[in-house]
């Protein structure tokens, strides 16, 4: 007897009849946890950035691509519940009116009775949302999956490589290995293009037998890379069941959809950088107050440069804070050597040493000169959770008014703006606080008047 005669199992059979509980049950508890999971990655993504790997383009993309990804389960998650309430809803009409639409109350005529009897019975349309909901919640995960398998192939075939070559190797990329890495990579882009031309098209290159015999070391090659086992069944269930060319259509708006949703979450500072069509709106330092430079106001985007306490300062001291940044430290290394230092100040702790390390290597304006922010101390910001250094800046002879503070590296390694934080300079000592009106005050006897009018 064949698998597809075989008799299914009534265990199977029952569970089967009500795949809605398990159902419903993980689509409330996943979507419950992948709305906190974005916030969670970008966080990741941060500390990698400042503590592990400063160079983080590829950590960037993943990041992006699982965000990617679970943005499409939330959304076919969601979509599954409604359709799940939807069918609830169907079913619980179904036993009120189990007599279905009773045509000879409407009285309708023509052409509205014939469009009013082409609707389905009640349990007709029950089994139809059945189907419907149980795709859904396959489709997403397929999705989920493909994604993360996409990145997989890439992961262990360019990156990885890469990675060990450079880091644990330390070879330079250039010359005759740098033309040999390229070429690597462009014939690993042909192949996860081809790949991906074969998903979307719905095995386009499997229906011509030469074809098919030149592919299929290919495809066994992508499908061990990208974890197709794992929604494999789901792939070619959707393929053979429903319309071939909705399906492909669906196949190509999501690959497409992904491609620009992974861009944007890459590139983009705010949501929506990259869609937007303002012309008058630039994320360009020294043009625009980033509210991740100010401690005040940086609970979202933290700046991972540096901060200040607030945008407007009245205090005649002004707290610098530079993010640690892993990045850094080969390049303070390589400008003012540990060893030379120990040779000048044989009796001075490391970290006092590393402090003045960080006091030559970053150099310090404030409205175009030039000035000594030493000593840097070692400081932990608990209001953005990061690491770094931090100085006080003495600023009792600047001017009421707008200034700009910049953070430089030295010339001879690393001749950039780090970071431009504008700031307004304020001598008003005491600010208008709107008077707290207790309860007792809140009665009809201790309402204001209106203007003009007099006890």
């Amino acid at each position: 007897m064949s698998e597809k005669n075989m008799p299914t199992p009534k265990w199977l059979n029952d569970l089967q009849q009500k795949s809605w509980e398990p159902e419903i049950l993980l689509s409330g508890i996943v979507l419950y946890g992948m709305f906190k999971v974005p916030e969670l990655l970008d966080q990741f993504l941060d500390f990698y950035k400042l503590n592990i790997h400063g160079n983080s383009s590829d950590i960037n993309n993943l990041v992006s691509l699982f965000k990617t990804g679970i943005y499409w389960l939330i959304t076919g998650l969601i979509l599954h519940l409604i359709c799940r309430g939807i069918w609830i809803g169907m079913v619980g009409l179904s036993y009120t009116f189990p007599d279905g639409i009773r045509m000879e109350k409407l009285s309708y005529k023509e052409p509205f009775h014939s469009k009013v009897a082409k609707i389905p019975v009640y349990e007709k349309i029950v089994m139809r949302l059945e189907k419907v909901s149980s795709a859904l919640f396959s489709i997403s995960f397929m999705l989920f999956m493909s994604l993360i398998g996409g990145y997989l192939f890439f992961l262990v075939l360019v990156v990885i490589p890469f990675s060990i070559a450079w880091l644990g190797f330390d070879m330079p990329f250039e010359g005759t290995a740098f033309d040999i890495f390229q070429g690597w990579v462009i014939a690993v882009v042909v192949i996860g293009i081809l790949g991906l031309i074969d998903f979307v098209s719905l095995g386009y290159f499997r229906r011509f037998k030469i074809v098919a015999r030149l592919y299929w070391p290919i495809h066994r090659f992508v499908s061990f890379l990208t974890l197709s086992r794992f929604y494999r069944p789901i792939y070619y269930g959707m393929v053979t069941h429903f319309n071939r060319w909705a399906f492909f259509v669906f196949l190509l708006l999501f690959s497409f959809g992904s491609i620009v949703m992974t861009g944007e979450m890459t590139q983009g500072i705010y949501p929506g950088d990259n869609f937007t069509q303002l012309d008058y709106w630039s994320n360009t330092q020294g043009h625009t107050v980033f509210s991740g430079y100010y401690n005040d106001q940086n609970a979202l985007y933290p700046s991972q440069r540096a901060n200040i306490p607030s945008d407007i300062i009245s205090d005649n001291v002004l707290k610098l804070f530079l993010v640690a940044n892993v990045s850094f430290e080969d390049k303070m290394d390589e400008y003012t050597p540990m060893d030379s230092l120990r040779e000048v100040y044989p009796d001075t702790l490391e970290a006092a040493l590393q402090t003045m390390i960080v006091g030559r290597f970053f150099q310090i304006t404030l409205d175009g000169k030039l000035i000594d922010a030493n000593p840097w101390y070692f400081h932990y910001n608990q209001h953005t959770e990061q690491r770094g250094y931090l100085s006080y800046l003495d600023i009792s002879d600047l001017k009421q008014g707008m200034h700009k503070l910049i953070v430089r590296g030295p010339k001879k390694v690393w001749d950039v703006r780090w970071v431009t934080i504008p700031f307004f300079r304020d001598f008003s000592e005491k600010r208008y606080n709107a008077p707290v009106i207790e309860e007792a005050e809140k009665s009809a006897d201790f309402q204001p008047k209106p203007f003009g009018i007099r006890e």
